[in-house]
């Protein structure tokens, strides 16, 4: 079942495996802002963060497990680096389950496939004119 991010910043879910996904990639001329694979996490309070690193926006964010089920040292924030003053950014996709969060992985990637499919048509269309355009100016001799 997909889980409110939202409730999850506020500390609802703190102490509890999660599983998180996210990609995003507005500008298709870019690297996409995210991109994280589904993976199971815990999560943790804000309050256990060294000194020198900062999650805004949010109460808790999430480790990483390893294969024993032990938090790694890494740390994911809760929303993407797109906030500004009011708007937090963009939310992880949170789940309870894995199977429900790589299907949503799956979906994500399938329509920036779409996307992808269309720029290239475009950019193909694009070129094929082009070159009828300069074909037509050939002059024989």
């Amino acid at each position: 079942m997909k889980l409110e991010t939202k409730e999850i910043r506020g500390g609802k879910y703190l102490g509890k495996h999660v599983w998180i996904c996210h990609y995003n990639r507005p500008d298709m001329q870019k690297k996409p802002l995210r991109n994280l694979k589904p993976v199971k996490v815990l999560i943790r309070s804000i309050d256990e963060l060294p000194e020198n690193k900062k999650i805004y926006y949010s109460k808790v964010f999430f480790s990483p497990l390893n294969k024993k089920g032990e938090p790694l040292a890494k740390y994911i924030s809760p929303v993407d680096n797109t906030g500004y003053r009011g708007y937090c950014g963009n939310e992880l996709y949170v789940f309870n389950n894995e199977k429900e969060c790589k299907e949503h992985w799956n979906t994500q990637l399938n329509n920036y496939f779409v996307k992808l499919d269309e720029l290239i048509f475009t950019a193909a269309d694009n070129w094929r004119s082009q070159k009828e355009d300069l074909a037509a100016n050939i002059e024989l001799i």
